[in-house]
């Protein structure tokens, strides 16, 4: 049997390329299972796709507060021990990495155990998790050239409902463009507060959708809608004229496969590592997007610069809808040159 475990986790970027492989894996793979954070969005999401789910210790590497990592050795240790349990047990031929913290345990099972790794990173720098699953890997994979030395370029792969979209009736004046704000799965207080203090001339002109992220109350008027989070993002994506977001490069890479106009506020260098300012240029640099950076965030711009790219017209769709069984397909091979010696 040729089994493979998917890892990831933490935020939804790390998830959702994952998710978009799953339909073309189970074509071939005999089992396809999920190792991650108990408790977590990617268990949460793998129990509604009815996707094996296996829990595994997991912690996050503190930037600022290093303090907080005194306890990070021992927590490994048991992950990876709760790791190497579930990889013997479901006899997994592969495991397949798309980054975040919750894959490291497994991966150092994985490796420990001679099980081939195989890694993929969506952003234009790769993050720290990532860096570590590269030295044990068989085969990276990035988004963008120049990422990782003797990298393989393989597109992010985006999720077959994303495509699916249909527009929403919300509004009762029609003739309007649609603006969707969202902060990616965690919010994003400026975002938040950029479109309060432009509401007025935005809400003049335009429909607002509008996903607060935790703790937003919902509220409805006859220009405006909130949401604290999207069941139903495709419907969102597909009803938008223009989408305010962040640059996480799950999302830019869903919004860019489908041809949308995007305004990217990146999580700024000091509140990240920088790689929404990196991935938000790079997709700049294609014409894919348009970027404002959040410390140019003023009172009253937001709604000017709105303004100016809902001239404009949308780019078109830049994505392969093949990625994800080319993926699949390369995956399986290393899995089966693997057990078969080769």
């Amino acid at each position: 049997m040729t089994n493979i475990a998917l890892v990831g986790g933490g935020t939804a970027g790390h998830v959702m390329p994952n998710l978009a492989l799953v339909k073309e894996l189970k074509k071939r793979f005999d089992n396809v299972i999920y190792i991650g954070s108990p408790k977590s969005m990617e268990e949460a999401i793998c129990k509604d796709k009815k996707i094996p789910f296996y829990p595994t210790e997991t912690t996050k590497f503190h930037r600022r507060k290093l303090w907080k990592n005194l306890s990070l050795p021992v927590l490994l240790f048991k992950g990876a021990a709760q790791a190497k349990k579930i990889l013997e047990e479901q006899a997994v031929s592969l495991v397949f990495s798309k980054g975040g913290y919750a894959a490291v345990p497994t991966v150092i099972s994985a490796h420990l155990l001679g099980i081939p790794i195989v890694c993929h990173e969506s952003d234009r720098s790769m993050g720290l998790a990532n860096r570590f699953t590269a030295v044990f890997s068989e085969r990276v994979y990035t988004a963008f050239p120049g990422t990782y030395r003797k990298a393989h370029l393989m597109q992010t792969p985006v999720r077959d409902e994303i495509f699916n979209g249909k527009p929403l009736d919300l509004f009762p004046n029609k003739e309007r463009k649609t603006l969707l704000f969202m902060g990616g799965s965690l919010g994003a207080k400026a975002i938040n507060d950029a479109l309060s203090e432009n509401y007025a001339a935005l809400s003049d002109k335009y429909n607002i959708i509008h996903i607060t992220g935790k703790g937003g109350a919902p509220l409805k008027t006859n220009s405006y809608r909130s949401i604290p989070f999207a069941e139903n993002i495709a419907d969102l994506f597909e009803t938008a004229d223009l989408v305010v977001s962040r640059a996480g490069a799950s999302t830019l890479g869903e919004l860019t496969a489908l041809g949308k106009r995007v305004l990217a506020i990146p999580l700024p260098k000091g509140e990240s590592r920088g790689d929404q300012e990196e991935n938000a240029a790079a997709y700049r640099k294609l014409g894919l997007i348009s970027v404002l950076p959040q410390d140019a965030l003023k009172k009253d711009n937001l709604a000017d610069v709105i303004d100016d790219i809902i001239t404009k017209r949308p780019p078109a769709p830049a994505y392969d809808r093949r990625t994800p069984e080319f993926l699949a397909e390369e995956l399986f091979s290393i899995a089966k040159m693997r057990h078969v010696g080769v």
